[in-house]
Formats: structure tokens, C-alpha cells, sequence
């Protein structure tokens, strides 16, 4: 049977790692040689999970045989598709063109609407984040 463990927070996962460890019958030093890390990191990252990075995460839960799933909450898609809607518009609103020719593309371009008939805009990747 599958069984499901919502996260919404870095200290929910403390129990479950643990817990997925010790179903899989493994010591902390067993899934740190498994993981390549040593015992008092697996120990550290069970007390704090957010001392690792996502994809160090990942490479734990891999090893430990789970996967992540993400699972789209009905009240915060509302409130983020009202946020967005919203702050779209203010900045659409707000903004006055750089130049003749962002205002032209302005004029000629269109929104993108997604198959959820949500309506977003493309932009340029900058740097990173």
C-alpha cells in the first residue's frame, strides 16, 4: 500500500526520515554509506532537514525509496491566481514603457493563455535564483 505524507514545512520532515530510515532497516550509518555522507550528517539532517539542499534531499528520499510529489492546494490556488490576477494588472497599470518600441510590443503582444485558461505572460529568464 502507498501511503502519503503531506510536507508543507522543513520541520515536518524530521519524523518521516526517521521513521523511513528505520523501516528500511537501516542505521544512520548504513544510509550515510549508502548516500555517501558520514553518520553524524545523516544525524544532523534528521534534527534539520533544511541544512540540505533540494537536491540532496531528493538523492536521501531516492535511497530511502520514496518520491515527491507535488499536490496542488485548492484554497492557495485561488489566492495565488487573485494575487497574481491582481498585481498583474497593477503593474500592467504602474508601468510606463522604457522606450517606443516596448510600448509598440506592448500594443501587438498578446497574453498567453495556458490549457487551464489561466492567462500568464513569458518573460526572459535573468540570472538566477
Amino acid at each position: 500500500m502507498l501511503h502519503a505524507y503531506p510536507i508543507r514545512f522543513p520541520a515536518q520532515l524530521r519524523p518521516h526520515l526517521r521513521a523511513l530510515r528505520k523501516m528500511r532497516g537501516l542505521t544512520q550509518t548504513q544510509l550515510g554509506e549508502q548516500v555517501g555522507v558520514s553518520q553524524a550528517r545523516i544525524a544532523e539532517i534528521e534534527a534539520n532537514p533544511g541544512v540540505v539542499n533540494f537536491e540532496q534531499m531528493l538523492q536521501l528520499f531516492s535511497t530511502l525509496g520514496v518520491t515527491v510529489s507535488l499536490q496542488e492546494n485548492a484554497s492557495a490556488s485561488r489566492a495565488f491566481d487573485f494575487a497574481t490576477d491582481h498585481s498583474v494588472k497593477q503593474a500592467k497599470e504602474n508601468r510606463a514603457p522604457a522606450s517606443d518600441d516596448e510600448a509598440d510590443s506592448f500594443k501587438t503582444s498578446k497574453d498567453v493563455q495556458s490549457a487551464s485558461r489561466r492567462n500568464f505572460s513569458i518573460r526572459q529568464k535573468k540570472g538566477t535564483w
